[in-house]
């Protein structure tokens, strides 16, 4: 295996604090950039300016670059930047479909790299949960499709995407399969608060499977607690619009949190009452690693077996209060449950052993040459942002670039020598 593959990894969101994820898809994304430069990979992340808070070099784990929106989106501009402030660039990994269509095939072209199409969701799955017009299902299957035509590898997280990798006749030797993980190491306060009478719901509000999710807690499960004569507090954490996280009787909202380590402490149960989505859910993987008892969907524990250990899945959620109202009065199998939850993390979900994997599988690809491409089906016309784009604008929640100009990067965090200004300034012109 050739030494230190150097990996780029492309991130578009408004969703990040200090060096931590507020959503899902950072979440896997800084999980993979983080893990993989621990494990011995030359990693850059790209960020793109949403005037979040960044914090300090001291939050990043490997060598971050926050870019203007407007050079993100530019194949030459983002192209010329990192050929002007990095070493030579064995992958370029992107997570969104229309971006890598947009940026991502000239992009590594440019800079000699291979592209790889980090396949995290199903849009497509999402857009049909939601109900939406069959015609907008189609839109997703087709840029969906293009972009794995367009790429040379692939990751994906869950035996579905797997799925529809082989539906688009990729060669398993360009797969490799990273599922998310978590870190049990960053929840050092872990097990159910057995007393406590407090249920948990992580997730980015703004995304419509979780405003759902809320929405259901809310108007169904609690008022059916109270019938069973419990009493019960529901702690949502995570970023939404008002009109949605207006506290109720039972019902409280952190908004953002510092840690979510500690925001999980004192908690008896988590909650993913998710009807809609794809994917593997990274709240899933955090209350796992709290050692918290999981009560969720089928939906909600993608990508890890029904019976996996520390959740118990119901599909109905008219039957979640009597489900719940049977565990909580068992402090031995939640204290058992959420145990085994954790041991479960610990042994085949940690962010260091698919670190480790991600760098053996670019490793053996790097050592190999790079497939041929084809040009990829015409998919122009269903172009289109990506759907989290589409729900944080209308919404309000992405935020305004406030450390960047165009031309004009900022280096978060650079473990090398850099030029004057860059670091900890307005950026330097490129």
């Amino acid at each position: 295996m050739s030494s230190s593959p150097a990996v780029v990894f492309l991130l578009d969101t408004p969703n990040v604090w200090r060096g931590r994820a507020l959503a899902g898809t950072p979440a896997r994304v800084l999980g993979l950039a983080e893990h993989s430069y621990r494990a011995g990979a030359a990693v850059t992340l790209v960020l793109c300016d949403r005037g979040a808070d960044y914090g300090t070099a001291a939050d990043w784990p490997c060598d971050v670059l926050l870019v203007h929106p407007n050079d993100f989106y530019s194949d030459w501009r983002l192209a010329r930047m990192l050929e002007s402030v990095t070493v030579a660039t064995d992958f370029v990994s992107i997570c969104e479909a229309e971006a890598l269509l947009t940026i991502g095939r000239e992009l590594s072209r440019r800079l000699g790299a291979r592209l790889v199409y980090d396949v995290h969701d199903d849009e497509a799955a999402v857009a049909s949960s939601l109900g939406e017009p069959p015609a907008t299902v189609r839109q997703y299957e087709t840029v969906q499709r293009a972009a794995l035509e367009a790429t040379d590898y692939v990751f994906v997280s869950t035996r579905h995407e797997a799925g529809l990798v082989r539906e688009a006749g990729i060669d398993g030797t360009r797969v490799a399969m990273l599922p998310n993980g978590a870190d049990p190491d960053q929840h050092t306060w872990w097990g159910s608060a057995v007393d406590a009478a407090t249920l948990v719901f992580v997730g980015n509000l703004y995304y419509e499977p979780n405003a759902r999710a809320v929405q259901a807690i809310r108007t169904m499960l609690l008022p059916s607690l109270r019938a069973e004569g419990l009493d019960i507090r529901v702690r949502a954490i995570g970023r939404g619009p008002a009109e949605l996280t207006t506290p109720t009787d039972g019902l409280e909202f952190t908004g953002r949190v510092d840690s979510i380590n500690a925001a999980l402490r004192g908690a008896t149960v988590a909650l993913a009452p998710l009807t809609a989505g794809s994917g593997a859910k990274m709240k899933v993987l955090d209350y796992l690693a709290a050692g918290l008892p999981v009560l969720g969907t089928s939906e909600a524990v993608t990508g890890l077996s029904t019976d996996h250990p520390g959740v118990v899945v119901e599909d109905d959620l008219s039957a979640w209060a009597s489900v719940l109202a049977v565990l909580l009065r068992d402090h031995e199998a939640l204290r058992a449950v959420g145990t085994d939850g954790r041991r479960s993390v610990e042994r085949e979900l940690s962010w260091h052993h698919i670190g480790s994997d991600l760098l053996s599988n670019v490793g053996v690809w790097l050592d190999h040459p790079a497939p041929k491409q084809l040009d990829p089906q015409a998919a122009t016309d269903a172009l289109s942002v990506p759907r989290w784009l589409a729900e944080h604008g209308g919404q309000n929640a992405l935020g305004s670039p406030e450390f960047t100009s165009q031309g004009r990067p900022v280096w978060l965090r650079r473990a090398e020598a850099h030029p004057p200004g860059v670091l900890g300034g307005r950026g330097a012109s490129l």
